[in-house]
């Protein structure tokens, strides 16, 4: 139905008329229909029209007619609808809230929904569990977490705890349905965080910091993803607990739990030792690492019968496997052997200034980054040459170390796969802010671990969906469209004597995260007086797509 300008011509005079027509089919045959004519658009009285318009607006199925007063003032009460809806269908589509559904089930508490508030809120605005319930949960428009209580959020990582390795393993099968990832590679590393608090229990412990806060307890966070990046799965460890025992209780984790065939291990060269890489042979195990600088590693650098081969950006040669059937792989990076160079060079002068200033201080032997250059000869200390000429040889190279019948540019490819690691420590780390941890006990620290877990599962199943099967959506693109998300907000009208709750426009790349999961985004109109048929189309509404 549309208002269409009739010309009429009369005593030589050209007058418009206005006419509302609407489009019917008669007999096989498209026609318009003048349903009223509104008279000639010169006479129009546009007031008459408003309030017609307004009148009628009580009927309409859809279309929402604002008082002109309240449309001047804007929306009122405005809150952040952002990624919540997004979030809420990677929720469920990836498995998670079936799970805690019905491990809550016993219970009358809303501990599902507390479990989502926790892990949209990393997403969406990191902080405190008290924060999250005193400021995010009434900045917010979700009507769904209204009950929630403080307390919620607490029993809610006790029931994290509790359901962890369900919760994996239901998210483990339900991303190979969705995403198909190709699972020939795991990758695995730890990390560490420190507390800023007293804290109690067996997992806060002194330990080597790998942020230098020796001064803090820590607790260490293994983690297993695929070389997508897709999480597979975490383990909190105490503080104090060596990398290559965190890897043992790794490696016993992936093969109790995931049903896997053949796949090729990845990890740093500090997450394995002798034993290990013996054991996993002996259970033939493929594996790609970091090889120590051992003997056998120098070796492979001293190595010339094999010519260098270029591969994206690194120059490798292979050294012929060795007695245990090992594969060593020297890696050269060129930019990286500039940086040790000129790193080493900035060492050295200030060295050979401390060096000039007191010759015998003891100081220098206490710093690591000069106890490789020296040589102490009684009460003197002096620079070693021939140390120094040793460290030139390794700028920019590293050893790879593999049992795995890969080709030694595979070997070298998968290996560089650990930086995806690296990122979701990064993640969990900074923008999801596994730190500081405000919790005492050990079930509490570990639930906040998987609530950070979750938040990175959701945003690879978001990175994934937007870049497409197979790929991982880059920082910038993936940053842009949650930024444009979070300008989505919902606010309240006034038309006569009803009040709606109605949704802002998408703005800039918003509605691609709605397109990539196939879900149309909220209606304009969210809520309303009971009986308007504007707001009896809630719920979730969904497109069909090649996506799942």
């Amino acid at each position: 139905m549309f208002v269409r300008t009739k010309r009429v011509h009369q005593n030589g005079k050209v007058y418009e008329y206005l006419l509302l027509v609407e489009t019917t089919r008669e007999r096989g045959k498209v026609v318009q229909r003048t349903v009223l004519s509104l008279g000639r658009a010169d006479q129009l009285d546009r007031s008459r029209i408003d309030a017609m318009v307004q009148g009628l607006s009580g009927l309409t199925q859809s279309a929402l007619v604002l008082d002109p007063h309240s449309e001047a003032e804007g929306l009122q009460d405005c809150r952040v609808l952002g990624a919540l809806p997004v979030l809420r269908r990677l929720w469920r589509d990836l498995g998670i809230e079936g799970v805690l559904r019905a491990a809550n089930r016993k219970t009358q508490m809303p501990l599902s929904e507390a479990t989502f508030a926790l892990v949209a809120a990393r997403l969406m605005a990191p902080q405190s569990k008290r924060a999250t319930y005193r400021s995010w949960l009434r900045s917010i428009y979700a009507p769904e977490f209204e009950g929630l209580a403080l307390h919620h959020f607490y029993q809610a990582l006790d029931l994290l705890e509790e359901q962890k390795d369900v919760i994996e393993q239901a998210l483990w099968n339900r991303t190979q349905q969705l995403f198909a990832p190709v699972l020939d590679l795991v990758l695995m590393d730890t990390t560490n965080t420190y507390f800023h608090g007293q804290t109690r229990g067996a997992l806060a412990q002194y330990g080597k910091s790998k942020e230098k806060r020796y001064d803090r307890r820590l607790i260490s966070v293994g983690l297993l993803v695929t070389r997508d990046g897709v999480p597979m799965g975490h383990e909190v460890f105490p503080g104090n607990l060596h990398d290559a025992k965190a890897f043992v209780a790794l490696l016993s984790r992936l093969r109790s739990r995931f049903r896997i065939g053949r796949v090729v291990l990845c990890a740093d060269r500090g997450m394995v030792s002798e034993e290990i890489l013996r054991n996993l042979r002996e259970e033939g195990i493929e594996y790609v690492v970091g090889a120590r600088l051992t003997n056998t590693a120098e070796d492979a650098i001293s190595y010339t019968g094999a010519n260098w081969e270029g591969v994206e950006g690194l120059l490798i040669r292979v050294k012929p496997m060795g007695v245990d059937g090992e594969t060593y792989v020297v890696c050269h990076n060129p930019k990286q052997e500039v940086h040790d160079w000129e790193r080493r060079k900035e060492v050295l002068a200030r060295l050979r200034s401390q060096l000039h200033k007191n010759p015998s201080g003891s100081s220098l032997l206490r710093n690591t980054s000069y106890r490789s250059f020296i040589r102490v000869q009684g009460q003197a200390i002096t620079l070693d040459e021939a140390k120094i000429r040793r460290s030139a040889r390794y700028d920019g190279k590293y050893v790879l170390r593999s049992n795995a019948d890969l080709s030694h540019v595979d070997i070298a490819r998968a290996y560089r796969q650990l930086f995806q690691v690296e990122r979701a420590f990064r993640d969990l780390k900074g923008p999801l802010e596994l730190r500081p941890i405000r919790h005492f006990v050990d079930r509490r620290i570990r639930g906040h671990v998987t609530v950070c877990f979750l938040a990175y599962a959701l945003e690879m199943a978001l990175r994934q969906a937007l870049a497409g099967k197979g790929n991982v959506a880059s920082e910038h693109d993936y940053h842009e469209v949650m930024a444009d998300l979070a300008r989505l907000g919902v606010g309240t009208l006034t038309s006569g004597d009803r009040t709606y709750a109605v949704r802002t426009p998408l703005q800039g790349r918003a509605f691609e995260a709605f397109a990539a999961i196939g879900l149309r985004p909220p209606s304009k109109v969210l809520q309303g007086p009971a009986n308007d048929p504007k707001i009896l189309r809630q719920g979730e509404s969904v497109v069909p797509s090649t996506l799942f």
